[in-house]
């Protein structure tokens, strides 16, 4: 009988527990997230983040601590508006592929209509309400990805606005399974289409009904920045701000709305309460308590979108200290919410991913006042360029066929138009400066839009047959440009709109910086890899090299 060394015996035993261990670390590796997290800031600048670093102590905090983000982010299509911009880190595709090219388009009758405006469907309870569905979105998303992959996925999309449709995807064919809300204005609840669902469920009516008010019963908007860090924003007393006299903190319902009534309180906390981000994370943690994401034997999906930013960032300017109090207050939310969800699913069982759908300019008047050149561009200018392009239509004789590129010289004559891009530039494959890059990102042949040719008319719905958007042109204004309808307006392919932060975070991330350039359509792919989901060819992104 041979007998073997003791010292033998243990070096095999030792192997063994190393091999033992390194088999378990790799499944564990392998694990599946319990849920998939995106959240997206509207009109959120990269820049946020490293100027109010030092403000931090929340979620922000632990996101750029814990985190892995990218130093080189950027939405990469032009125009950078909102609903083609969050349908685009949702399906992981350029407007031109899932369709959702610009917030309004000229219907074959003529008028100016919103993308998202679905007459087919109607908000749930409130039928006399305009009505809204993704339907018009070409490919499908992160969500439907995973609910493909296993039917027992839960999807939930969540806003204050109704961007929360660009994160809903594909209804499932039980409509009880169906999870896309957001707060309709003139409700002032949360809400649905009947794209999605037949009725509302129990928990979000009680929601609705004893949650809810005690958001929207606060009036008075006070400034929660603390004292030493207010320099870091510009002073409250800004003339360039909102409507010039109701500029400085603390701001009441009656800075907005002359007079107050129920109506007006709903539009109020849809449109400009700091409170109703804080309704919408209780509103996501109600969700994950009783819709049991994470908590199954399924990997969940939950989009919070948060479009309080864009509205504050409209009206107020990215360097506001009003903006500057909504990031604080976001801070301490996110913060919040990523406690909940470690006490909830446990620690580093979630994957987080956290972008903007686009940055925003600052205030023209502001950058004057700076000494940087900038041009608001008055509603007055655009009817009279509109007026002189419609003289030079009546009285054009040449070929039908070079009358858009001859529109378009006559609009780059104006002192504010960079570049007027007709259908044949936009529908070219050849060389491309990143203006025409960007713009060829989001073109479709046959949708028009007349933005940002407005006017108040325009925007009423009332489009002339000679507007140079049914002749399929494109505009980009020049630097720093702006419409007048609104104090900061976003929507170029310059670097102030584009430039937004990407973070990951959570199950499987080392936190760090990359110097690897990033995009918004490299999210949904990114997430789908890290969670094991097999993407379709309808991405135009890829897959983010994440530690």
């Amino acid at each position: 009988m041979q007998y073997f060394p003791i010292t033998f015996i243990r070096i095999v035993f030792s192997i063994i527990v190393v091999i033992f261990f390194h088999s378990c670390a790799q499944d564990s590796a392998k694990e599946k997230p319990k849920l998939v997290v995106m959240i997206t800031l509207d009109q959120f600048r990269a820049g946020y983040l490293e100027r109010y670093d030092s403000v931090f102590t929340g979620g922000f905090r632990r996101l750029r601590d814990q985190g892995w983000r990218y130093d080189t982010a950027l939405v990469d299509h032009a125009p950078t508006l909102s609903w083609p911009g969050h349908t685009t880190i949702y399906t992981g595709a350029h407007p031109r592929t899932h369709g959702v090219v610009t917030n309004d388009i000229i219907t074959e009758d003529g008028y100016r209509k919103l993308i998202f405006v679905d007459e087919e469907e109607h908000i749930l309870g409130y039928p006399d309400a305009l009505s809204f569905s993704p339907r018009i979105t070409k490919v499908t998303g992160l969500g439907d990805w995973m609910k493909s992959v296993d039917p027992d996925c839960r999807s939930v999309s969540l806003n204050i606005t109704t961007t929360a449709l660009c994160y809903g995807g594909k209804p499932v064919l039980d409509k009880s399974q169906n999870h896309v809300y957001w707060i309709e204005p003139s409700a002032g609840q949360f809400v649905t289409s009947t794209y999605y669902r037949d009725d509302y469920p129990d928990w979000l009516e009680k929601f609705n009904d004893e949650i809810l008010p005690e958001y929207k019963e606060k009036l008075e908007w006070e400034n929660s920045v603390p004292e030493a860090f207010r320099h870091l924003a510009r002073p409250d007393q800004a003339p360039c701000e909102f409507d010039g006299i109701h500029t400085t903190f603390p701001h009441h319902i009656g800075d907005f709305y002359q007079e107050i009534h129920q109506q007006t309180v709903n539009a109020y906390f849809s449109r400009f309460s700091p409170y109703a981000n804080e309704a919408l994370f209780a509103l996501a943690k109600e969700c994950i308590q009783v819709l049991e994401l994470g908590g199954r034997n399924a990997t969940d999906f939950l989009a919070i979108s948060v479009g309080l930013t864009d509205r504050i960032g409209h009206d107020f300017g990215p360097r506001s200290l009003e903006q500057l109090d909504v990031i604080v207050r976001l801070d301490r939310e996110l913060g919040g919410f990523f406690d909940f969800l470690d006490a909830t699913l446990g620690k580093n069982n979630c994957i987080i991913a956290l972008t903007g759908d686009h940055g925003g300019p600052n205030i023209v008047e502001y950058e004057i006042e700076q000494g940087r050149p900038a041009k608001r561009v008055a509603q007055e200018e655009l009817k009279n360029l509109l007026s002189e392009i419609e003289n030079f239509i009546d009285n054009y004789s040449g070929p039908e066929e070079a009358l858009p590129s001859r529109i378009a010289r006559e609009l780059e004559k104006s002192d504010f138009i960079a570049r007027a891009m007709t259908p044949d530039d936009l529908a070219g494959n050849g060389p491309a400066d990143h203006i025409l890059k960007s713009y060829r990102n989001t073109f479709i042949p046959g949708l028009k839009t007349t933005f940002p040719l407005w006017t108040d008319e325009i925007l009423r719905g009332n489009v002339s047959p000679k507007h140079p958007g049914n002749y399929g042109l494109i505009v980009e204004f020049v630097e720093n440009a702006q419409l007048y309808t609104a104090r900061s307006a976003h929507a170029s392919s310059y670097w102030y709109d584009q430039e937004v932060p990407i973070i990951f975070m959570g199950k499987g991330i080392s936190p760090g910086v990359s110097k690897e350039p990033a995009r918004t359509i490299d999210i949904a792919p990114t997430l789908a890899h890290m969670a094991g989901v097999p993407y379709p060819n309808t991405v135009d992104g890829k897959v983010l090299n994440i530690r």
